[in-house]
C-alpha cells in the first residue's frame, strides 16, 4: 500500500490534531493527489514543541502538571506523506486496516474512516468522541510515517477531544490551534482563557504543529523560555507576561498561520548599533528558532 506524500507546499498548510470544534477537531489542508490517479508531492515545514505532549501509533497522551519553569522546546523532524487513488481499494475484500488512506467508513475493517478536509480519509477506530465509551476520539496523522490511524483515548491531557465530556476531571476541551475555514485541533487541557488558572499566571499554547497537537496550559509570568510557543496577542489572557524576555513575537508558519514565540527582542529599535531583530521562525528541521538580536 502506498501512503498520502506530502510536505507542504507554499501555499498551503495541513494541520490537525484532536477532533475539530467547529467543524471539530481534524482538518487540513493541501491537495495530496493528482487527477491522473498518480501519486504527486509537495512540500513544507512547521512547528514545534515545548511541552509534555507525547504522540504514538494510537494515540495522544501526557502527563498532566502545571509548572512554573516549562521544559525547552524539541526540535520536529521533517515529515513527508503519500497518497495515492490506488490506497483506497481493498484487495483482501476484508476490509482495508487501521493506517489506510478510505473514503468511507465501509471500506474499513473498523467501520471508521477519519475524514481530515483536503487530506482526506484514514481507517482508524473513531470518526467522533460518540464512538468511544469513557474519553474522546483523537484524530489521525497523515503526516507521520506510516500516518497513524484515529484512536479513542481515556480524556488524559493532550488527548483529542468535542467537549469537556470527553476529557478527565479538572481538564478543559479546548483549541489549541485554530486556522480558521482551514482546521481546528481541540485537545483536553488546563486551560481555555487565563481566567481558568490561578491568579497572575496565564494560558499559554504548548505546540507541536507537525506532530498535530497540542495544549493550552497555565504559566507563571516569566517562565517560558525563548523559543516556547505562547499566547500571540494575548487573545488568551497571556502572551508578553508569560515570556521571560518580555516578548512574545509572531512566527508566520506557511502563509496562513502565526504562531506567539518567546524571543529576545520585537523591533530593531530594542537591538544594539548595527543590529536588527530577526524575527522567529518555524521549521520541521529546526523546530522554532526565536528572534533575536542579529548583525544587520
Amino acid at each position: 500500500m502506498t501512503w498520502l506524500r506530502l510536505a507542504f507546499a507554499s501555499s498551503v498548510l495541513v494541520l490537525g490534531c484532536g477532533p475539530v470544534v467547529d467543524g471539530e477537531d481534524g482538518g487540513g489542508d493541501d491537495d495530496s493527489s493528482g487527477t491522473d490517479g498518480t501519486a504527486t508531492t509537495a512540500s513544507t515545514t512547521v512547528g514545534t514543541t515545548a511541552g509534555p505532549i507525547t504522540t504514538t501509533a494510537t494515540t495522544t497522551t501526557a502527563t498532566s502538571s502545571t509548572t512554573t519553569s516549562p521544559t525547552e522546546p524539541t526540535s520536529a523532524s521533517t515529515v513527508t506523506v503519500t497518497t495515492d487513488p490506488s490506497d483506497t481499494t481493498d484487495p483482501t475484500g476484508e476490509g482495508l486496516p487501521d493506517g489506510s488512506a478510505c473514503d468511507d467508513g465501509l471500506q474499513c475493517a473498523s467501520g471508521a474512516c477519519y475524514v481530515i478536509p483536503v487530506l482526506g480519509g484514514i481507517c482508524g477506530e473513531c470518526e467522533s468522541d460518540a464512538d468511544c465509551e469513557g474519553g474522546g476520539c483523537s484524530l489521525p496523522n497523515p503526516l507521520a510515517t506510516p500516518p497513524t490511524p484515529s484512536a479513542c483515548n481515556a480524556g488524559a491531557y493532550g488527548a483529542g477531544c468535542e467537549s469537556d465530556a470527553a476529557c478527565a476531571d479538572g481538564l478543559l476541551c479546548a483549541a489549541a490551534i485554530d486556522v480558521p475555514g482551514i482546521l481546528t485541533v481541540s485537545t483536553c487541557s488546563e486551560c481555555r482563557v487565563s481566567d481558568d488558572c490561578a491568579m497572575g499566571w496565564s494560558c499559554e499554547p504548548d505546540l507541536a504543529i507537525a506532530a498535530l497537537t497540542g495544549v493550552l496550559r497555565c504559566v507563571a509570568p516569566g517562565t517560558l523560555a525563548n523559543g516556547q510557543t505562547c499566547d500571540l496577542g494575548g487573545d488568551l489572557g497571556g502572551g508578553d507576561v508569560a515570556c521571560g524576555s518580555g516578548h512574545c513575537e509572531a512566527a508566520d508558519v506557511m502563509g496562513v498561520l502565526q504562531i506567539g514565540v518567546c524571543s529576545a527582542c520585537g523591533s530593531d529599535a530594542e537591538c544594539g548599533d548595527a543590529m536588527v531583530c530577526s524575527p522567529p521562525q518555524v521549521s520541521l528541521d529546526g523546530g522554532v528558532v526565536p528572534g533575536a538580536c542579529i548583525p544587520a
